[in-house]
């Protein structure tokens, strides 16, 4: 399962949310009424939901999905299913993927500056090495 996709859909507004399709917009709706209803007293829970739009929201609901999931079969079979069908919408969309991975780039960025790993296709014998004066890729 990939949490953070889906909470960057989930905090995403405005194209790729329009481009998601609505299988993927109501698997969302479904994950979130199914997470608000078991978890409504969790404090990141609300502290995420009442978080402006951005990479910082999508980051906190990535931690609530997480730790929901690992807490709950339910919501991770939800998450999965959600999963399974971004992952359609992206095969069959391709407007839908780009916008989708500026998004997770932006919020990767936040939750590590300075470095960034994006990889398509098969990545073989790769080594990062990070110090405080800067990143090197080999």
């Amino acid at each position: 399962m990939d949490p953070i996709t889906i909470a960057v859909l989930t905090a995403a507004t405005g194209k790729a949310v329009e481009l998601a399709g609505d299988p993927v917009r109501s698997g969302t709706k479904q994950l979130w009424a199914l997470i608000r209803g078991r978890f409504k007293d969790d404090e990141e829970l609300v502290k995420a939901e009442q978080a402006p739009d951005g990479p910082g929201k999508a980051l906190a609901l990535e931690g609530v999905i997480r730790r929901a999931a690992e807490a709950d079969p339910e919501v991770r079979r939800e998450a999965e299913a959600l999963e399974a069908l971004i992952r359609q919408a992206m095969d069959v969309n391709q407007e839908f993927w780009r916008e989708l991975e500026e998004l997770r780039a932006a919020v990767r960025a936040q939750a590590r500056p300075g470095s960034s790993n994006n990889f398509y296709g098969q990545a073989q014998k790769v080594i990062q090495i990070e110090s405080n004066s800067g990143t090197i890729n080999f």
